[in-house]
């Protein structure tokens, strides 16, 4: 590694901060996603100008309930036709899926003499994992759904939900249920290995956990560390948050909370998903409701400042809740998610729509700029650059003298430079992948005697291995001095030396005052002759060094001649 690209090396490792981070910029692809619940009720026709919709919007990625109980209502016994239409349709228009595994059957709940039986977690969890693998094997890369529907584009599953906001009496038991931590993480404990067999691959999202105030429910900081304190590390390959709030600064205060317990318990590697967020344009008053306006400030303060943090808080993903009012703007009374939309009720579009499409779909580049950096004639000793970018969360590149470009954060640390010009390029990539195309650059001089020159010795070894080239191994095995006319790089001492089979054959040396061609005089050893008496083919060894008089640094050079007798 040249000397310039370990410095800044050294530097880089010197400043770069600890983050917590399984992501990395750019923004993986299906970053920006929706709840389009009323998608898989729909058919094709109805289906196709609301994914296009989506798609112009920038959703990348669907989060689809699939419903256990109206899947598998009888044990082993599966209707995939409503989730087979709905893949076709999603596929077509290149849309991942997220599927929100759950719903217990009543054949498979734990409460199955309830009103509601499917609110309840299942008795026993291994009939969920297998739930799970099923899907799996219909919908995953090896999917039979693929195989036996080959005109639809291949879009298989790879990320899994398992379950929903568990830490709420509504998905833990039904109105009388009892949400418990432990449980959950015994249901993932036992389901997990099942569907990493089906798919070793797969990527398991733990359920949405939401900081819910209803009666029963768990706040998700007591719920997250709940989970960790009964082995939740490693179980699955991602945590999964819901993020409604009164304001986008306390939702994304959620994140960091949540990011601080993970931390807390060693697992800092583990990516979170906000699988659930969002305000209501209208409905009943409560703190989740503002106006259209308010809607889409808050969903552009939110998404902004999480894509700007990702590295730092690990977010993996953000699926906003949902894509279609549920009831017209006008209806101020009734509850507050059913105007949770991006569009109206009646598909048209919302504020709320441009303010999420401004964040999912972006190709403007970032602008760098140095804030601070040295200038001029400056004192040999360690330098510090200080630059920023347009972007918020936006990645730099640094390129110093002739070093490779590297990884580096604001400010950069450089340790002592050798006296002479210098010269730095910063270079900003935003969170989406846009680099910025004319990067900005820093240069002064380090005070003090620049260092001098290396002599280099190309000239004169192509000189001395085209002269020995025309030399006939019997008639030079006779000689006792050969003498060479060789290329002086510059004034100096020049030595050579000839090799084979790793005995020395010949060796001489001469000061001269000036560059230029001169000759030099070679003494043969009497080893040396022998073997070239002896051979009718002979591969030589020229080595050459040269120590100029300047006190530049020594350079030496060989030149590999195969000699043969005539």
């Amino acid at each position: 590694m040249r000397k310039g690209a370990l410095t800044l090396l050294l530097a880089l490792a010197a400043s770069a901060p600890m983050a917590a981070s399984a992501a990395a910029a750019p923004l993986p692809g299906d970053f920006f996603g929706v709840s389009s619940p009323d998608l898989i009720g729909n058919s094709p026709a109805v289906r196709a100008p609301i994914l296009a919709d989506e798609r112009a919007a920038g959703v990348r990625l669907l989060r689809q309930l699939f419903d256990w109980s109206a899947i598998e209502p009888s044990d082993g016994s599966f209707n995939w036709a409503a989730t087979d239409s709905f893949m076709a349709s999603a596929a077509a228009y290149g849309m991942q899926v997220l599927p929100v595994m759950l719903y217990s059957p009543t054949w498979a709940s734990s409460c199955p003499g309830s009103a509601t039986p499917a609110r309840c977690p299942p008795a026993d969890a291994t009939d969920f994992g297998n739930f799970v693998a099923a899907a799996v094997a219909r919908y995953g890369p090896n999917g039979s759904f693929w195989q036996a529907n080959p005109s639809v584009p291949k879009l298989p599953i790879s990320s899994w939900q398992l379950w929903n906001e568990p830490s709420i009496p509504a998905y833990w038991g039904g109105s009388g249920g009892t949400p418990n931590p432990a449980e959950y993480v015994a249901l993932l404990r036992t389901a997990a290995p099942i569907i990493r067999a089906a798919d070793p691959h797969a990527e398991l999202v733990a359920a949405g956990i939401p900081d819910s105030s209803l009666p029963g429910a768990i706040p998700m900081s007591a719920y997250v560390s709940g989970m960790y304190a009964a082995g939740f590390k490693g179980l699955v390959d991602a945590l999964a948050v819901h993020l409604y709030d009164d304001t986008p600064s306390n939702a994304v205060g959620l994140v960091e909370q949540t990011r601080a317990t993970m931390n807390a318990n060693g697992d800092s590697a583990t990516p979170i998903w906000a699988s659930e967020f969002g305000w209501a344009s209208a409905g009943s008053p409560n703190k989740f409701v503002t106006d259209l306006a308010g809607e889409a400030a808050n969903l552009s303060a939110l998404m902004g400042e999480l894509v700007a943090r990702h590295e730092e808080l690990g977010i993996r993903g953000l699926v906003e809740y949902d894509w279609h009012d549920a009831s017209d703007q006008s209806n101020t009374a009734d509850v507050w998610d059913n105007h949770l939309g991006l569009v109206f009720d009646d598909y048209t579009h919302k504020p709320a729509y441009d303010a999420f499409r401004a964040l999912a779909i972006h190709t403007q580049p970032p602008d760098t700029s140095i804030v601070s950096a040295p200038t001029g004639a400056v004192v040999a000793g360690p330098q510090t650059v200080s630059f920023t970018a347009t972007e918020a969360g936006s990645d730099f590149k640094c390129l110093l003298d002739d070093s490779p470009w590297a990884d580096c954060t604001s400010p950069l640390p450089l340790a002592a430079l050798a006296p002479g010009p210098h010269r730095l390029s910063i270079r900003a990539t935003d969170p989406y992948g846009n680099p910025d195309p004319t990067p900005v650059t820093a240069s002064w001089r380090v005070a003090g005697p620049a260092p001098k020159p290396r002599v280099a010795l190309g000239a004169s070894v192509k000189t001395l291995a085209r002269r020995l080239r025309g030399l006939d191994l019997g008639r030079l095995a006779q000689r006792r001095k050969l003498s060479l006319a060789l290329s002086w790089p510059a004034a100096g001492r020049l030595s050579v030396s000839l090799r084979g089979r790793g005995i020395l054959i010949a060796h001489g040396s001469r000061l001269l005052r000036r560059r230029g061609s001169a000759a030099l005089a070679l003494t043969l050893s009497k080893r040396g002759r022998r073997l070239l008496a002896q051979s009718r083919e002979l591969a030589i060894v020229a080595g050459e060094q040269f120590r100029p008089t300047s006190g530049a640094p020594a350079s030496s050079g060989h030149a590999r001649v195969t000699l043969k007798r005539r």
